[in-house]
């Protein structure tokens, strides 16, 4: 298991309660905002309920929020600590499972040279893994475990959820000082915390700005 490393207790466990209250918060509210038109359902900047990899639409989902991003950096130098590698941040992506729900089988894409799958909180809910040998490793993760994987490399996924409720943070970074054609720190966006629609207004206007300075 070169590629893949269980780290127990990466996150403490008054942190993954924060955490863990957090993000159902986020939940609630956008949910809310949803279902009294405050904001439309194609919006995503609240994040979304059911996505590609978990279709359920009580699954909720959500991108490059401030908090998860945060730590993101904030644990960077312990992952490097285990990796024996310089890790530049890519994005932090979280979802809340609830009853039923899966995790389709899926390889990351290429911005996720290493993922990190992080408990904060729920059920108990194995994690699936294909390592080099194409053998499969089950895990249980305790809320604050984390598992660190080639998300890029190799084929993971998750059965039924038989619990209530399940949330996951997941991290991604790239390996600092390799060439990566088809990936960027902070995944394209111009600083970490900025969904994909503030990220495009930024760089919209960072773009408006350069070649005013150069008129």
């Amino acid at each position: 298991m070169k590629d893949i490393k269980v780290i127990r207790k990466l996150v403490s466990k008054e942190m993954c309660g924060f955490l863990y209250n957090y993000f159902r918060l986020k939940r609630k509210t956008a949910k809310l905002m949803f279902e009294y038109g405050v904001i439309s359902s194609l919006e995503k900047d609240f994040g979304v309920f059911g996505d590609g990899q978990a279709p359920s639409k009580d699954t909720f989902c959500l991108y490059g929020d401030s908090a998860f991003e945060t730590l993101l950096t904030k644990i960077k130098p312990r992952l490097e600590k285990h990796l024996q590698q310089k890790l530049i941040e890519t994005y932090a992506y979280a979802r809340i499972y609830t009853k039923g729900d899966d995790l389709k089988t899926h390889i990351d894409r290429k911005n996720c040279d290493h993922s990190i799958t992080l408990n904060v909180g729920g059920a108990r809910w194995p994690f699936y893994i294909e390592d080099e040998n194409h053998d499969t490793i089950e895990v249980v993760l305790k809320p604050g475990d984390a598992i660190i994987y080639r998300g890029d490399k190799y084929r993971h996924w998750r059965d039924k959820l038989e619990g209530e409720e399940c949330a996951q943070v997941f991290l991604h970074y790239i390996t600092e000082g390799e060439d990566h054609p088809n990936s960027s720190p902070f995944d394209f966006r111009p600083s970490l915390g900025l969904s994909l629609t503030q990220a495009k207004y930024m760089k919209d206007a960072m773009q408006r700005i350069k070649e005013n300075e150069n008129n």
